[in-house]
């Protein structure tokens, strides 16, 4: 135990020593020189002096250790020299051409170390050819070679490996960077034609110092020869044809018993193998997709030969097909339009053509090596609606194949433009009962257009239009809300490309009597305005007899009932009345008196009318015209005025607002009338 502790324990101490001595040591500087000019002949001795410049604390001795390297990444150690002076040398006796180049020196003291800046020597004089060599030198295809070139240069060194073929720039193999004299490449021989070879040294430092070795030939040995690709028909094959296909490959002596594998490929894809034998066929009906790149491959372990051929079917093209890239052959305009032609089959190249039906000559043509062209028309307009067709066209044994296509017609559609709206008058202002028509137009838009109304936002109904002209919407003013913002909304078949046109308003008012003269027939309105206008005239007369009559026989209001030229004047009332009934000799009854139907008016005092005041029977406020049927009371609406008695129905007329234009007239006095409509019916006054 003793014999191993006490000599550890003596090291130990020497270390420490070591230590302790170093202690104190700083490197300011390190420096290499050379002792000769800065071009330097061939063959001379170079002298190169490292020196450090050292500070230490200590009077004990100091151990420098001294590195002189090569290369400008000190890529070499020339020397290592281990010293307590301050500088120290490394002598080169017979300098080359690659000794040029970069030199440093590295000074290590205890724990400090300091490099030097490095310097540059050139060596005037000639490289060193060199010396490639090969193993082995007799081989078969595929079989491996190694490659070694030497140099008598000085390292660090560039070692490039090539490939020589007569006629051909050498092929680089490899490149080999090494601080030895030497570099090795391994490789495969491929092909007999990997026969011959060569290399370069380069020396770092030297720009174009590279010299080639000498060309190393080797024996290369072929176990068969190249294969032979033979294909019948030789010359034009055309559709239909008996296609046959050989691959045929010859073994030399030496190799008659090796096993190689035969294809044939088309397009790199493999259609035909063999083993063991010679040939490999392939045969077929030409077809084509027949037409391709054909290849007769031949391998054996690492050796592979091949030999390509082109073959090409001819193939006359078959009938076209026209698509249009539209959904249902319809073109928006603006819209980008393509047409495309296209065979199922036909020999390259095939030319196609365009046609449209109502022009001369092709749209375009284009002849390709594909089978199918496309015709692209980059804005639609209406020009281009109408009907196409296609025609494509190749060459086949001479002779000039052309077929065409079905025909496709393009639909085009045009948006509608934006509508205007209009109305038939100038009027902003109407009154209830009135009508207006409003006008809505597109100017543009395939037929038919489809216009709509809308007032406040509020689809009113739709108008459809197979013509250019514009669409008219009647519009019955009913109420105050028949006014506001009118617009109208234009579309066609192209969905998505409605337009609506500006909008247009107009303000309603209401009127105290047109209300209730639009509930009643137009054809009554008629008939009672014609009764009314006979009674007139009839009174006029009757009223003249009647005053006379009582003048001269005292008759005065009170007394009983009279009948004058077939009316009733009855004093009993304050207002004086017609009561207009039907001849006794059409049967109506006499004895109804106010139980049947008749026509009442009454009369204003002026112009010779007698008049004592309003009917104190009467409801109503205004002059009317009381169109009634006592056996028909129970049908009263809200526009009628009934008597308590009689239960009279009546739709009120203010007669002088008709013969005033139908404006308002002051409050005056009563003048209605009543209308049997069952006499009127039978045709009775």
């Amino acid at each position: 135990m003793l014999k191993i502790i006490v000599p550890f324990l003596t090291l130990l101490l020497i270390e420490m020593n070591k230590t302790e001595t170093q202690k104190g040591v700083s490197i300011n500087s390190a420096i290499i020189k050379s002792d000769t000019e800065e071009n330097i002949r061939e063959g001379s001795k170079i002298t190169l002096t490292c020196s450090a410049s050292i500070l230490k604390q200590q009077m004990e001795a100091l151990q420098i250790v001294y590195l002189f390297y090569k290369g400008e990444d000190k890529g070499v150690l020339l020397k290592n020299v281990t010293s307590d002076e301050r500088e120290t040398q490394c002598i080169i006796q017979s300098a080359r051409v690659s000794h040029s180049g970069y030199y440093h020196c590295v000074v290590e003291a205890g724990s400090e170390k300091k490099d030097s800046e490095p310097t540059f020597i050139t060596v005037k004089g000639k490289l060193q050819t060199p010396l490639l060599s090969i193993q082995p030198m007799n081989v078969t295809v595929g079989d491996s070679i190694v490659l070694r070139c030497a140099s008598e240069e000085i390292p660090p060194l560039t070692f490039i490996f090539f490939k020589e073929k007569e006629g051909q720039k050498p092929q680089r193999l490899k490149d080999i960077n090494s601080n030895n004299k030497s570099a090795v490449h391994q490789l495969k021989v491929i092909a007999n034609t990997d026969k011959n070879y060569s290399c370069k040294v380069r020396v770092s430092g030297i720009s174009d110092s590279s010299l080639r070795s000498k060309i190393v030939q080797i024996t290369v040995q072929d176990p068969f020869s190249d294969p032979v690709l033979e294909i019948e028909p030789s010359d034009r094959i055309f559709e239909g044809d008996n296609l046959t296909i050989q691959c045929i490959v010859n073994f030399t002596p030496l190799f008659l018993g090796v096993q190689p594998e035969i294809l044939i490929v088309k397009d790199a894809t493999p259609i035909t193998t063999n083993y063991n034998a010679t040939t490999a066929v392939f045969t077929t009906t030409a077809a084509l997709n027949d037409t391709g790149e054909y290849e007769c491959m031949v391998k054996w372990k690492e050796a592979m030969k091949m030999t390509k051929r082109q073959v090409i079917v001819k193939v006359p093209v078959s009938e076209p097909t026209l698509k249009s890239t539209r959904t249902g052959d319809n073109a928006v305009e603006g819209d980008t339009l393509d047409l495309s032609c296209a065979v199922l089959k036909g020999s390259y190249p095939i030319t196609y053509k365009f046609y449209k039906v109502t022009t001369d000559g092709a749209l375009y043509q284009k002849t390709l090596n594909a089978t199918k062209a496309v015709y692209s028309i980059t804005s639609v307009n209406s020009e281009h609606h109408g009907t196409y067709s296609c025609e494509a066209s190749n060459t086949v044994n001479q002779r000039n194949q052309t077929k065409r296509s079905q025909y496709v017609t393009i639909t085009v559609k045009v948006p509608v433009s934006n509508p205007t709206i209009k109305q038939n008058s100038l009027k902003d202002v109407y009154k209830t009962g009135e009508a207006v028509t409003l006008l809505c137009h597109s100017t543009t838009g395939t037929l038919p257009i489809t216009y709509s109304l809308f007032l406040n936002k509020r689809f009113i109904y739709s108008v459809s239009k197979s013509n250019t002209e514009s669409a008219a919407f009647e519009v019955l003013i009913n109420e105050t809300k028949d006014g506001g913002e009118y617009k109208c909304k234009a579309e066609n078949e192209i969905p998505n490309l409605f337009k609506y046109s500006e909008g247009m308003n107009f303000t309603v008012k209401d009127t105290t009597w047109w209300i209730y003269i639009s509930s009643v027939s137009p054809v009554i309105i008629l008939v009672a305005a014609a009764v009314i206008l006979s009674l007139c005239l009839k009174r006029l007369r009757s009223n003249k007899d009647i005053s006379q009559a009582d003048e001269s026989d005292g008759t005065h209001q009170g007394e009983p009932l009279q009948h004058i030229q077939g009316a009733y004047t009855d004093r009993n009332h304050e207002g004086d009345y017609t009561n207009i009934m039907p001849p006794e000799g059409n049967g109506a009854d006499t004895e109804r008196n106010h139980e049947g139907d008749y026509t009442y008016i009454m009369l204003p005092e002026e112009n010779g009318y007698i008049f004592t005041g309003s009917d104190s029977e009467s409801d109503c406020d205004r002059d009317y015209t009381n169109v009634s049927s006592k056996r028909k009371a129970a049908n009263i609406d809200s526009d009628s005025c009934s008597d308590e008695n009689d239960a009279i129905q009546y739709t009120q007329i203010d007669l002088t607002a008709l013969q005033s234009g139908n404006m308002p007239q002051p409050q005056g006095h009563t003048v209605y009338a009543s209308i049997a409509f069952d006499k009127i019916q039978q045709g009775s006054p």
